[in-house]
Order: C-alpha cells, then structure tokens, then sequence
C-alpha cells in the first residue's frame, strides 16, 4: 500500500473524531438528524453535545466528519440534516441493515471506500494496516482512521472477519454473512416497514445484482427528493 496526500481529487480527506468510540457516534448522528428534523433545521453542535451528554467540540468533529459524507451539510459548529440524513436516520431506526444499505449508498463514493478498495486490491489486511494507510498523512492518525475503517464495515464498504482481518467484497459481492444479522428460524411475522416497495424479509434476500439495482434506485430518489425540495 503507497501513501497518499491529505487531498483527494482537490477535496479534504476528513478523519472522524478520536475522542469517542464507534457507537457514541452512531448517536451523536442521530441525535443531530433528530434535533435537525425532516424541516432540516439548522442546529448547534452544543445542541447535540447536550442531548448525547458529550463535549461540543467531540460533536463537532463528528458532524464535520458526517458532512463529508452527506449526512449534514455545514460549518463551524452550525449544522444541518440532509435528506440523506433524515432518510438514514428513519430505515436505521426500523433496521439496522438497512440503515447501512443506506450508508452505502453515500460511502460508495466517498474517498475513504475508493482508498480502502484499492488498498485491499492484492488481499485482505489488518484493520490497523488499513487504518494506519487510510490515516497516511492526516492529524490525529492512526485511532481517528481505525474509527474511520469502522464506518467503512457499518456501510458495507468492506468486510471484516473474525480475526479482525478486512476484505474488498470477493468478485464484487456485498460482504458475506459474518457481517449481516443472521437469519433467524422462527416463523415469518408480519413486516409492515418497506423500503421501495420491498419488506425486510425481502431485503435480506435480494441477490447482489438486485442490491445493487436497489441502492442506485434509492440514491437517485434522494437525488431528485434533494433537487425539488424548496431552499
């Protein structure tokens, strides 16, 4: 693995915050989405700290981190929603699978799974190499890019094994079972959530070529949801 400048394509490459764990910032995320509503509402990291009981400043590098994204859009500690948001916060909270079928739709073409991808092109290696080549370069490496190659599992990005080892998806497949909820032998409940048209049972059974299909419909929703809503 070679290493890289701290701009890809022109654009910053952002780490994720080093001062909370991995799940606080799945919360800090939702609660900024929630305080934000579907008005996407402008808010304060110092809003958000408050509800998660965090510093601002620890909110404030994760909401910087989740504009890169798309998740919210702003500055300075000033943030706001986006449709991806507020769509990602909704499915999460009924599915959490998803929640990062959602995710991956906005990770897909983030500098981070473009990097990661071409870092694992020969195999797989360890989180913390990965981490260590993600981070090449930026402040706050490697613990910031270990949280970073965390966001990359949770979007489906890449998979990591029980030996905390991290794969590119074989022959272009969505990771493999270790990564996704198992499937459960009970008897099929009512499922009144869908997303497109389909159940969850119905998700957890899609192929690969079906997944995809989905989520460049979905992306292209969310696009035009984006376009025709009022500034």
């Amino acid at each position: 693995m070679t290493t890289h400048n701290t701009r890809e394509g022109g654009a910053e490459r952002v780490l994720p915050t080093n001062r909370t764990a991995f799940p606080h910032q799945l919360t800090i995320l939702s609660a900024a989405v929630r305080l934000s509503g579907p008005e996407l509402l402008t808010i304060r990291s110092s809003q958000v700290a408050t509800e998660v009981d965090l510093g601002a400043e620890t909110v404030t590098e994760c909401l910087r981190f989740f504009g890169t994204v798309g998740l919210v859009t702003g500055a300075r500690g000033r943030y706001a929603a986006t449709v991806a948001g507020i769509t990602w916060a909704e499915v999460h909270h009924v599915d959490t699978t998803r929640g990062r079928l959602a995710l991956h739709g906005l990770f897909r073409n983030h500098w981070s799974a473009k990097a990661a991808l071409t870092a694992l092109t020969d195999g797989p290696v360890s989180s913390e190499a990965l981490a260590q080549y993600l981070g090449d370069g930026l402040p706050g490496a490697p613990r910031r890019a270990s949280f970073l190659v965390d966001w990359l599992v949770e979007a489906l990005v890449i998979h990591r094994d029980r030996f905390g080892r991290v794969h590119a998806p074989a022959n272009g497949e969505m990771p493999d079972s270790l990564t996704l909820p198992p499937l459960t032998t009970r008897e099929p409940v009512r499922d009144d959530n869908f997303l497109l048209g389909m159940s969850t049972q119905d998700l957890k059974h899609l192929s690969h070529a079906r997944y995809v299909s989905l989520l460049d419909t979905f992306v292209t929703m969310l696009d035009e949801v984006s376009t025709d809503s009022p500034h």
